[in-house]
């Protein structure tokens, strides 16, 4: 690409030279001739034709040529400004970054991208005004850019103001009718609470953009928002067709499935689910499945389910969220001793951080206490107390402690 670039710059060099040497010989016909043979966006080529329009009397078209040539001097410098912004806004140096850019876009109001720069900036700095102002800016300049419309309607979404989110959304839709403005609006009548109006307009971005996952799952979100299950469902279904190894769209169904009462079905979508993932969303289908069965009560499936994941996950918030469902379910059926076993397997793993050995310890340490093997507990509730900073769990830790050591002093009284 450089060489390119060089070989460009050397052949204008020669055509500029050239017609350099003709107009010192005053042979301006020539000198035209030869530069239009070529066409250059430069400011010395705009100025040598300049020259030689003029030399043959003909001032309206060298006039033609020196504007383009200002026009180009002030794009460059624009340009140059815009680089020195970025510079100093990558250093962090805000204000001086602003000016830079206010000067580029003074030289050239039309500079899209030194607005775009702004707006970066201003979103950094929090100055929300001049961020709207600017949005606002690069709507009137670029009115067919979707950018400013989306942006400026997510600034009022956060705001809960979804009036003027909508005025913004509609403002660009009548001039784009792009799914993506469309998806946009879905998004704010949602938030809203306006669920028809969410549906119809995240059903247009379906329909402009067939193949969008994304606006299928909302729009199958909202559905279940308005309790539309059957709705939600042939949305599904139609998705599936396209996307039929989608664990994400696979899930959906079970749970509406479920929803609806449909278990046996609704079992066949997550078993799909987990056989067609793998590490972290196959534990997530898996986690998903588990909740699925044990609110039917199939106690020994979900604990089949949780113990897998625990076994062989690498994530240790999964882990932890499984070890914790699954010591409910434990616990009910009393069987202390496996919940121990399992908390100090867990506590073997290197990737734990102090305050998640500490949330482990103290589950254990509670199960030992009931088990009522009041040594062993307290190893756990010291290493609480050696490791912990929450200052809640330390005082858990410190009574419990406390406990044991009265225990264990009244157990020596009485045996005398």
């Amino acid at each position: 690409m450089r060489n390119r670039f060089e070989e460009k710059r050397s052949e204008i060099g020669k055509v500029l030279e050239k017609a350099k040497e003709l107009l010192k010989s005053k042979e301006y016909k020539k000198a035209i001739e030869e530069l239009e043979k070529n066409r250059f966006r430069d400011i010395d080529y705009y100025l040598l034709l300049a020259e030689a329009y003029e030399g043959i009397g003909n001032s309206e078209k060298a006039e033609i040529y020196l504007e383009e040539a200002r026009f180009l001097d002030t794009e460059y410098r624009s340009r140059h400004y815009l680089q020195r912004g970025i510079t100093l806004a990558s250093m962090k140096n805000f204000k001086a970054a602003e000016r830079e850019l206010l000067q580029s876009v003074k030289l050239n109001p039309f500079e899209k991208d030194a607005y775009l720069e702004l707006y970066k900036l201003y979103k950094e700095m929090n100055s929300h005004r001049k961020m709207v102002k600017t949005l606002e800016t690069i709507m009137t300049i670029d009115p067919y850019s979707k950018f400013p419309y989306v942006e400026l309607s997510r600034f009022y979404a956060v705001r809960r103001n979804y009036r003027k989110a909508e005025e913004v959304l509609r403002r660009g839709i009548e001039l784009i009718n792009s799914a993506d403005l469309h998806y946009e609006l879905g998004r704010v009548y949602a938030e809203w609470g306006k669920l028809e109006e969410a549906k119809e307009e995240l059903r247009e971005a379906c329909r402009l953009d067939f193949k969008n996952a994304d606006y299928r799952q909302k729009l199958i979100e909202v559905m279940v928002s308005d309790e539309d299950y059957e709705g939600a469902l042939q949305v599904v279904h139609n998705t599936l067709e396209l996307f039929p190894d989608a664990v994400y769209l696979l899930e959906s169904a079970a749970a509406l499935y479920a929803m609806v009462g449909k278990d046996d079905v609704a079992e066949h979508y997550y078993r799909r689910a987990i056989g067609l993932s793998e590490g972290f969303i196959r534990e997530d289908a898996l986690k998903a499945f588990s909740e699925f069965l044990t609110e039917r009560g199939r106690f020994d499936q979900a604990e089949e389910v949780l113990k897998e994941i625990i076994f062989h996950t690498d994530n240790v918030w999964v882990l932890l969220d499984a070890f914790s469902e699954l010591s409910v379910i434990l616990l009910d059926q009393g069987r202390l001793e496996e919940i121990v076993e399992i908390g100090k397997f867990i506590l073997d793993n290197p990737e734990l951080t102090e305050d998640e050995v500490c949330e482990v310890s103290e589950i254990v340490g509670d199960v030992l206490y009931e088990l009522g093997k009041f040594e062993e507990a307290k190893e756990f509730y010291e290493r609480i107390l050696k490791e912990a900073v929450d200052e809640k769990q330390i005082k858990r830790a410190y009574s419990k402690l406390k406990e044991v050591e009265e225990v264990e002093g009244l157990e020596k009284m009485l045996r005398g």
